[in-house]
């Protein structure tokens, strides 16, 4: 404590009395961010080129030569905050503001001379940093900085200052949620950093602002983040200025997209991989280490919510349930533990539905979840054949259900753990189960009645299963990644033990600027012991074998394969996709056999296809033609990275 006071004293000022000119170039990212760390969505990247200035008496100037974006989903249009697309060229100042002033506004600074008495220090690590042309090596403190009173606007985070002179090294901090102007706002993160120059200037270098907001109202499971970078370069110092040179204005900028391409080093996307957005990034992973991380923030959102997990829990159409309609609340009493609480009703079935869900984030990326069930709608595996809301769709216009539906009732318990938020992630569960039917087929009555399949008798009666797994991933900025998993499962049904074991690899291969894209990815399956009939595997039809039955093919072992590539043409308007996969489904159990209709499928089935997608690869048609005795099938479908918010 002694010792971070007398380093914020030595270094009060965190400037330096020198000119210089720099040149920044940056990116800011606007995108999704699904709160059980589901693969992000981007929606605009811009892209920023900045030249600095600074006199000798701390006057600053900044001219944004370049500014340029690109939309990869349909928003609307808005300008960002000038702070997002200029460099921080003092520390902060004596009071931090962020967004302009709209997202946090007069926060003092734990360095200014206010920060005593506001603030509690605590010297917590330091490092030596060897420089080759100075003549010993450079300590850095880092000094914990904790308000001393949560309900007013205050710095939360960690300061770096060099030991002999107290300059500025780094800070990584976020805000009391009293800071926070906007109602939106979920969490800010800030880290700036600073290099050493000419063996004595500590000046900008790397700059992150991430703004998470939701809707304050409304408790979903996704998040949209401002996430603005800068990185400074180039410096030159002691240039000369001419007299009126500083006093215009602070930040002259240019029209979006008047500057040429020479006015960047780096391509509009070219750092998306790095980021985890782009299609070949380590996504999931990526987005669950932040995730983690942001939890351990008070979040400057209402405590209580309503709460919906998807689109079609607050409102779905299926032949098991008729029409359901639901909706619910969540609570977060601490930054770490939340609260779901979700419940609906369907009108054919005259089942109330009901879930309620508590998750602990804990230190060292691990998240542990619990959640009790009743009447909860499942489907057959080992893919849904469309999102919930085409479903929806599909069941009410065309009486065409791709879901074969079920309900469960119990308890699940899981852990998931990913150490040192590095390419592994962990996870462990168990649960208890009871499994019910459904006895009539509900219908909107349009639509021709041929098109619905019959409701499949599930096997009813309580499940006990355990399960571990881990997923890996590998990935080469920016061109390719490749991700694997492996889940197995221990269970017990009818007075008898069962095993399964499912395993998927994954690859992504992109350019830089996303136009050209690739993906192919294998999945197998085996299980063997006591099983109900929907715990098999089933292949056929959109989602596994497009072109061939839906469905049509049960087993308790599956191979399936499936690629796709794409071409984009028109930005935002046409891309063309070319399809390919095949399958296999075997060792089918007698009473699958004659209670579903289910069959083996006999050696592989194979399908080809090729399609148009548009609105920023959204909508999807394409027609597929199944190999062998297959035959030819127009899929409707949504991207997938959308299908869990549908």
């Amino acid at each position: 404590m002694l010792l971070a006071r007398e380093l914020r004293a030595s270094g009060a000022s965190y400037s330096h009395p020198v000119a210089y000119q720099a040149r920044a170039e940056g990116h800011i990212y606007f995108y999704l961010e699904r709160d059980d760390g589901g693969e992000p969505v981007p929606m605009r990247v811009d892209q920023v080129a900045v030249d600095l200035y600074r006199s000798s008496d701390g006057r600053t100037r900044q001219i944004l030569r370049g500014l340029r974006r690109q939309e990869l989903l349909p928003v609307k249009d808005f300008r960002y905050y000038i702070d997002r697309l200029t460099a921080v060229q003092n520390g902060f100042g004596d009071r931090i503001s962020i967004g302009q002033g709209r997202d946090v506004r007069d926060v003092p600074h734990p360095l200014s001379t206010e920060g005593g008495s506001l603030y509690h220090y605590r010297t917590v690590d330091s490092l030596r940093l060897t420089v080759h042309s100075l003549p010993a090596p450079i300590t850095v403190y880092e000094v914990e900085v904790r308000p001393r009173r949560d309900d007013v606007p205050a710095f939360v985070g960690s300061v770096y200052l060099e030991g002999e002179t107290g300059a500025l090294v780094r800070m990584a901090f976020g805000f009391t949620p009293a800071s926070y102007i906007d109602e939106r706002t979920d969490r800010i993160h800030v880290r700036l950093e600073h290099a050493l120059w000419e063996e004595r200037f500590w000046l900008p270098y790397r700059q992150e602002v991430e703004v998470r907001r939701e809707m304050p109202e409304l408790d979903l499971p996704v998040g949209t983040i401002i996430r603005a970078q800068l990185e400074v370069t180039d410096y030159h110092f002691q240039p000369e200025f001419g007299p009126d040179f500083f006093s215009g204005p602070r930040v002259t900028m240019v029209p979006y997209g008047t500057a040429d391409s020479t006015a960047f080093r780096e391509g509009l996307l070219d750092r998306m991989a790095e980021e985890g957005l782009s299609p070949v990034s380590m996504a999931r992973l990526e987005a669950e280490a932040r995730q983690i991380a942001r939890e351990q923030l008070v979040s400057g959102l209402p405590k209580m919510r309503l709460y919906a997990d998807r689109f079609s829990s607050v409102l779905r159409a299926n032949r098991g349930e008729g029409v359901h309609v639901g909706m619910g609340t969540s609570f977060a009493p601490r930054p770490d533990l939340k609260l779901q609480g979700l419940a609906g009703y369907g009108f054919a079935s005259g089942k109330p539905s009901a879930t309620l869900r508590g998750r602990w984030s804990g230190g060292g990326g691990t998240a542990t979840t619990v959640e009790l069930f009743g009447y909860q709608m499942r489907d057959l595996g080992p893919r849904s054949g469309a999102s919930g809301a085409l479903n929806t769709l599909s069941t009410v216009l065309l009486n065409r259900d791709y879901s074969d539906p079920y309900f469960a009732t119990g308890a699940r318990f899981a852990v998931r753990h990913q150490p040192g938020g590095g390419a592994v992630s962990l996870h462990l569960g168990a649960a208890w189960e009871h499994f019910d039917g459904i006895d009539e087929s509900w219908s909107a009555g349009l639509g021709s009645d041929e098109r619905q399949r019959p409701l499949r008798p599930v096997g009813e009666g309580a499940f006990v299963s355990g399960s571990g797994g881990f997923t890996m991933r590998w990935a080469s900025v920016a061109t390719w990644s490749v991700e694997t998993g492996l889940t197995g499962t221990v269970g017990r049904w009818g007075g008898g033990g069962n095993t399964s074991i499912g395993a998927r690899v994954e690859a992504r291969m992109a350019t830089q600027d996303i136009t050209r894209q690739a993906r192919v990815a294998v999945e197998a399956g085996a299980s063997g012991g006591n099983l109900p009939q929907q715990l098999n595997f089933f292949l056929g039809g959109r989602g596994t074998l497009p072109g061939h039955p839906y469905r049509a093919y049960g087993g308790r072992r599956f191979l399936l394969a499936r690629g796709e590539a794409l071409l984009t043409l028109v930005p935002t308007w046409l891309t063309v996709r070319l399809l390919a996969g095949a399958g296999a489904v075997g060792a089918t159990p007698g009473e699958l056999a004659d209670e579903w209709d289910a069959a083996p499928t006999g050696g592989l089935r194979g399908y080809v296809g090729a399609g148009l997608s548009t609105v920023h690869n959204i909508l999807r048609i394409d027609g597929v033609w199944g190999l062998g005795d297959g035959s030819f099938e127009l899929v409707l479908s949504v991207d997938q990275r959308l299908r869990p918010y549908l």
